[in-house]
């Protein structure tokens, strides 16, 4: 007979073995069942809980069904999505609907979510949300018909037209991607947002097309002769409309061209033609001066004729040289120079980008709080371009021109 204590440690031995046998059936009982997926709800408490038929990229939830457990794969249109197995029950999975490229799903996998474990895979009918074209910038928002312009924003997928105001429709792309799109400007386009519409609906932009004319709000200048937004101070550079010089004009504008080199730290901007002297008028109607100034900007068109290679516009508001923007778009350049190559281009310049300073060459301090601390406390309020060689080397020449100036609100 053996000893007691042999016995019950043949007893624990025994009783392990069954015990493994045991839970090795029930798993092997539970990854040869096929999944099923019955519903899928959101991962929120009540009352958020609820059945859900559709969802963004981004957006966590759970998938309901039985034999879950062992999921090791779970797509959405195709496209995986990343998860945490530890939290998985064999009724519930928490996941994330992965982002998705709209232009690239694969055949027969749209609206299609799949969830894999090793008892098979299981298909349900579930509709991920595909955001609509979003406009973020306009290369030239007072472009004129016949010229190109490109387009930006996000979520460009299957653009099928391009709905400019006035209901001119552009079907012909001629180049597309998710983020761009480039396409000429077609004849008798009014004023107005510029609408996208793709694959998967359609954007309204927030950005106003042709916003150069009456009655433009927050416009400070088109220098049109006889326009209510005419808006010149009759000084400073060059009031012409000549389209030789800078064609594909909305009119008049301000020719920038001293007639000989700036020298090195030259700041004389009010000599030489070297300023664009906008005058006061109202920056929005019943806006109010406690705004905060992250929601505008400042927006013009600018065409720059020879390379730009130093020096910058400094801009001010109001006659206020307590704050100052500095324009240089040369210095972001791959080249180190800067010219528009026989276009406009729209500039926007936040106008958080006005920064306190002393004097003309270092305002690098904070920007204002608000709307009144750069109007001055008015409704209204100039803006003058203030050409300077702020380097240490002569800028040889300058040639550009300025137009369509504009207070915008960003949101």
């Amino acid at each position: 007979m053996l000893p007691y204590r042999n016995i019950r440690i043949t007893w624990l031995l025994l009783l392990s073995v069954g015990l493994l046998f045991q839970f090795a059936c029930k798993k092997e009982s539970l990854s040869s069942n096929p999944p099923k997926i019955n519903q899928l709800r959101a991962i929120s408490p009540a009352p958020n809980d609820s059945v859900l038929t559709a969802a963004l990229p981004g957006q966590y939830l759970v998938i309901q069904g039985s034999n879950l457990r062992s999921a090791h794969s779970i797509s959405f249109n195709g496209f995986p999505a990343t998860f945490n197995p530890g939290i998985f029950s064999d009724e519930n999975l928490v996941v994330a609907v992965p982002l998705i490229a709209w232009d690239s799903i694969p055949a027969g996998k749209l609206n299609i979510l799949e969830v894999t474990t090793a008892g098979g895979t299981a298909s349900y009918t579930f509709t991920v949300t595909a955001p609509v074209p979003s406009v973020s910038a306009i290369s030239n928002e007072n472009a004129v018909a016949g010229q190109e312009i490109t387009i930006s924003g996000s979520d460009f997928y299957g653009i099928t037209k391009v709905t400019f105001p006035g209901g001119k429709d552009v079907t012909t792309i001629k180049a597309n991607s998710s983020k761009s799109l480039t396409l000429t400007v077609p004849d008798g386009v009014g004023s107005g947002p510029v609408q996208i519409t793709g694959a998967y609906g359609s954007g309204l932009s927030t950005i106003i097309f042709n916003n150069h004319v009456a009655p433009a709000v927050g416009f400070l200048a088109n220098f049109t002769d006889g326009d209510p937004y005419f808006g010149w101070q009759w000084w400073g550079g060059n009031k012409t409309g000549d389209a030789s010089i800078f064609p594909n004009n909305t009119g008049n504008y301000i020719q920038v061209h001293p007639p000989s080199a700036i020298g090195p730290n030259n700041g004389g901007w009010y000599a030489d033609n070297r300023a664009v002297m906008v005058d006061k008028k109202e920056w929005l109607p019943n806006a109010n001066l406690s705004d905060p100034i992250s929601n505008y900007a400042l927006k013009f068109e600018i065409s720059v004729k020879e390379p730009w290679k130093n020096g910058a516009f400094m801009i001010v508001p109001n006659g206020n040289f307590n704050f100052m923007a500095r324009y240089a778009p040369w210095e972001t350049s791959a080249t180190k120079e800067y010219t528009t190559n026989g276009t406009w281009q729209t500039v926007v310049i936040p106008l958080t980008k006005f920064l306190s300073g002393t004097g003309s060459y270092n305002a690098s301090g904070a920007p204002a709080a608000s709307i009144g601390g750069l109007t001055g406390g008015t409704n209204a309020a100039s803006m003058q371009f203030m050409l300077y060689n702020d380097s240490a080397t002569p800028l040889e020449s300058f040639n550009a021109a300025i137009d369509n100036v504009r207070i915008v609100k960003l949101n």
